[in-house]
């Protein structure tokens, strides 16, 4: 940063301050201060590049272009998403007016919208239409072999995590990871991002050990190339120490976290989003070791840091919504299931009011409702929230037959627990059809359903039907034991080593 500093005292006093030179550099001390994930001084460097050539080149020039897209990466990774969709925007029309469509430009911007859309947002039909138009430009200007391309997969990859398309998600990272090491220039930290997902997939799995190795895989890479205090190294203590709770090494835990503390406090004050979000990652520790009141209150010094920095605006509202949502957890492992919905539907608002009434995230955040009102034996309340999943679903565009399947047997279920037998039966049907389209006409969740369908036949000593289902039921399994097919995924195979590959 003094050799930039430096340059911009020197070109200030060749040129003065009004220069594009000047501006240039201020622009590369932005990117500089970005990548370090150091925001403020990003903004700065970022607005003072703005105003100067503006002045000198008007509203539509490609310089104007790149720098919108610079602070649009800004507004990214400071999560203010509506700031950022406009500047890309702005981005993009300059793009399209002066250089045309068929640019690698404007694959970036396409990459950078899908980006939000998938991962912020989660729009996943949105964020598939982006990259896929980045994807043809890159593969027709550069070929597959090429950073744009292995960069784009990786984008596509985590859009199909947040929807837990977990088996489309190590394909793409795989496809991204092998064109990184064919590279003879790799990107590092594009490695590094590609083993968080990876570590991200595995944590689902409850693989917390192969999850906590991929992890520390990218924080010995972050941590060469941006030293240990920076924001982005602290956000993967923030999940090595998670996947320790999980894993049970509570001393290691407990290290990870005060890491996590040092680094950001280095860097921000203590009413900082960031110290927010070490409290949170505590909180959630403490909740794994069933410590609860010490989760509740490590969970509500992060909400209340969120909500003094919120004020009048939506600058932290998805973070607030997460928070207020592991409150609730906190709530439902302490069997306290009214205070649990209290802040769940709280959580759900937030996430309705910033995301939309019919997004995947809205949908999701139901679920820990239906569970605690299961659990408090309200089965109206469940068919209702149930439906109002379904509904969702039902509205949400692009691949959704696994999701809608997924609805349909929950709320199959729902009707046959209120024996409410027709409606039940009903929506097997609707069932049946979508899971024949995900997993085939053998799978064990098949079989499971017509054996239910057998009882409730059973119930209504409708004897044929009974024998019908019970068939049904016993020619799934006896070819599943015959072909011993599986139609889960198994992670294990798409695991990799990145010892060999990721040193620097």
């Amino acid at each position: 940063m003094k050799d930039f500093q430096e340059s911009v005292k020197l070109n200030i006093q060749a040129a003065g301050n009004d220069s594009l030179d000047t501006s240039n550099t201020y622009r590369a001390m932005g990117k500089v201060h970005l990548y370090r994930m150091e925001l403020l001084q990003a903004k700065e460097m970022f607005d003072k590049s703005l105003k100067i050539r503006q002045q000198i080149l008007g509203d539509c020039d490609l310089k104007l272009a790149e720098l919108y897209h610079d602070i649009g990466d800004l507004y990214e990774a400071d999560k203010m998403f509506n700031q950022a969709l406009a500047m890309y925007d702005k981005s993009l029309k300059i793009l399209l007016i002066t250089i045309g469509k068929k640019n690698l430009a404007v694959a970036k911007i396409y990459c950078s919208i899908g980006w939000i859309y998938g991962y912020h947002l989660r729009r996943g039909y949105d964020a598939r239409n982006m990259f896929e138009k980045a994807l043809k430009l890159e593969l027709d200007i550069v070929g597959e072999n090429s950073l744009e391309v292995a960069h784009t997969y990786y984008c596509m990859a985590y859009a199909y995590y947040e929807e837990d398309e977990i088996d489309r998600c190590l394909s793409l990272s795989f496809k991204a990871a092998k064109i990184q090491f064919n590279l003879q220039t790799k990107c590092y930290l594009s490695i590094a991002d590609i083993c968080i997902l990876l570590g991200h997939c595995h944590h689902s799995e409850e693989n917390y050990d192969t999850a906590y190795r991929l992890y520390d895989e990218a924080l010995t890479i972050k941590s060469r190339i941006f030293g240990e205090k920076n924001l982005s190294v602290a956000q993967i203590y923030d999940w090595l120490a998670i996947s320790n709770a999980w894993g049970s090494d509570v001393k290691n835990t407990t290290s990870m976290v005060d890491k996590s503390f040092e680094i950001r406090r280095g860097i921000t004050d203590e009413k900082s989003k960031y110290i927010a979000y070490s409290h949170s990652t505590l909180g959630e520790c403490y909740q794994v070791h069933g410590k609860y009141t010490e989760a509740l209150d490590e969970h509500k010094k992060a909400l209340k840091i969120l909500l003094d920095i919120q004020g009048e605006g939506n600058e932290c509202a998805l973070d607030i919504a997460k928070v207020y949502y592991d409150i609730g957890c906190v709530y439902n492992a302490q069997g306290s299931y009214i205070n649990e919905i209290h802040y769940e539907e709280k959580s759900i608002e937030i996430y309705k009011q910033i995301l939309g009434e019919n997004n995947l995230k809205v949908a999701q955040s139901l679920m820990p409702i239906i569970e605690a009102c299961w659990e408090l034996q309200q089965f109206d309340m469940v068919l209702l929230y149930q439906q109002k999943y379904v509904d969702i679903i039902l509205q949400l565009k692009g691949e959704t037959k696994k999701l809608r399947c997924g609805a349909y047997l929950a709320l199959a279920m729902v009707y046959r627990k209120l024996k409410r037998n027709r409606e039940a039966i009903r929506i097997y049907e609707k069932y049946f059809h979508y899971n024949y389209l995900v997993y085939g006409e053998i799978n064990e969740r098949r079989a499971e359903a017509y054996n239910e369908l057998a009882k409730i036949y059973m119930e209504e000593n409708n004897h044929n039907m009974v024998d019908k289902f019970n068939k049904l039921t016993n020619n799934v399994r006896r070819s599943l034991r015959r072909y011993k097919r599986s139609n889960e995924p198994l992670l294990g195979n798409y695991l990799i080593t990145f010892n060999t590959h990721c040193r620097i």
